[in-house]
């Protein structure tokens, strides 16, 4: 008896009979067909087939951020963290240059299918696309997130026209980074005073060490020391009247800004050719290698002097010191962006990017962005132990300052910041022609700021 049923014998002659009307290929197919089921023995009845459990695919929610390259650190981090707890959604992250995501956010925004999610730089950013963002006050309420982060930040970069937008996840604060090793040689210790700092600066001058290095070539790094020299003279509500046009920058308290940064720039304490050169791999290396003794730069700076290229240490091979006091009369400001996340109106998953918002907002993902990146975590739940002794030293030094301010291009509506940087990086090619330089940039102004 054969192992297996009649029926089989009925599928054999079936093929013998197709033998006279297809092609010889055609058959052989068939034949192994059934010698598969001649040999597997089977019973009468057809096993049943058995499938494999299929995983449920996971909805994707889309991210495009600008911590890319030097500033990588952290975030993505916190973005591994998310894909490997999360059971249902996917975060699929694009990353883009600094300046090529200023010139694209709005464009994106305007298209039909925007990605989920984006980082932004809270302030004037923020409001100037707010009409293109979906509130995020659900979310807040549900996660309680007043309670987790201060009331200023709460105010100044969450908050737009009384509903909440971002979702803090940096707080950056810029002063200046120096080479110990080359301070320590001319016997400078970090200037408190704005004569102390020139007489640093002389001193190094000197030793044939450039004072200050400055890489202006992306435009960006220049605005720290406009912010600066004219928050350390000018009251702090003058500047948010210069930035919102009801000020001008004709005005004496703008050009002694330009006076003093002028004064710098022809003693020669800065680096030639500040326009050509990268804040990073330009005048960081430079104080890095000791060609320069500091440049002025955010906390984010951190994380390339302790690179695996770098491996500098914090206290050891580099320090930090705050913008020295210029007028004793004038209460210090912090300075620095708030780096955060956005939903666009027009997400096609709103519901997966209010997830991730909440994920981030949590302390262990904060200190992950924290460590990777060399900024403070806005969230007030992370203790200060948990920073390093120099982080410490840097949030005294914050503590001590009543006000905070965002930097220049994020303070002031785009068009005007535009201008502004245009405005800085032509000053450090001509320092003594500042007067023309401030008028023309007043009057390209005008139109942007006036009635704002």
């Amino acid at each position: 008896m054969p192992p297996y049923p009649k029926y089989h014998d009925n599928f054999l002659i079936l093929l013998l009979g197709l033998a006279m009307v297809i092609d010889f290929k055609t058959l052989a197919k068939l034949f192994c067909v059934a010698a598969v089921l001649v040999a597997s023995g089977c019973s009468k009845e057809p096993a049943a087939v058995k499938s494999e459990p299929t995983a449920v695919a996971r909805k994707k929610v889309t991210l495009i951020h600008y911590f890319s390259g030097t500033l990588s650190g952290g975030f993505n981090d916190m973005i591994q963290r998310f894909n490997q707890s999360n059971k249902d959604l996917e975060l699929s992250v694009s990353a883009l240059d600094h300046e090529a995501f200023k010139s694209s956010i709005v464009d994106s925004l305007s298209r039909e299918n925007p990605p989920d999610v984006y980082s932004y730089w809270a302030g004037s950013r923020v409001e100037s696309i707010r009409d293109k963002l979906l509130p995020i006050d659900s979310m807040w309420e549900q996660e309680k997130l007043s309670d987790k982060f201060s009331p200023s930040i709460v105010a100044s970069a969450s908050t737009y026209q009384g509903k909440k937008y971002v979702l803090p996840i940096t707080q950056h604060y810029v002063g200046f980074y120096y080479n110990k090793k080359v301070f320590d040689a001319a016997g400078l210790t970090p200037p408190k005073t704005w004569q102390q700092f020139v007489d640093a600066c002389e001193t190094l001058k000197k030793r044939g060490v450039t004072p200050i290095a400055l890489g202006s070539k992306p435009k960006w790094p220049a605005q720290f020391w406009f912010d600066y020299l004219l928050l350390r003279t000018a009251p702090y509500a003058y500047r948010d009247q210069l930035l919102s046009g009801k000020a001008r920058y004709t005005d004496a308290q703008v050009q002694e800004v330009f006076k003093l940064w002028s004064g710098l720039l022809v003693k020669g304490y800065f680096n030639a050719n500040p326009n050509e050169s990268e804040w990073d791999t330009g005048a960081a290396e430079d104080v890095y290698s000791g060609k320069a003794g500091m440049t002025l730069m955010g906390t984010w700076l951190s994380s390339f002097f302790s690179d695996e290229k770098h491996k500098w240490v914090a206290d050891t091979d580099y320090g930090f010191f705050s913008f020295p006091v210029i007028d004793e009369k004038i209460p210090l400001t912090a300075l620095g962006p708030v780096d955060g996340l956005i939903v666009p109106a027009k997400s096609d998953n709103p519901s997966g990017a209010l997830k991730v918002l909440a994920f981030m907002a949590s302390e262990e993902n904060q200190k992950l962005m924290s460590k990777g990146s060399g900024a403070f975590a806005p969230n007030l739940g992370i203790q200060k132990d948990f920073y390093s002794p120099f982080q410490q030293a840097i949030l005294k030094d914050i503590a001590a300052s009543p006000n905070w301010a965002f930097n220049y291009d994020l303070a002031t509506p785009p068009a005007a910041a535009a201008i502004g940087l245009d405005a800085f990086v032509e000053f450090l090619k001509f320092p003594l022609q500042y007067p023309k330089v401030l008028e023309k940039t007043d009057a390209l102004m005008r139109p942007v700021l006036d009635g704002k």
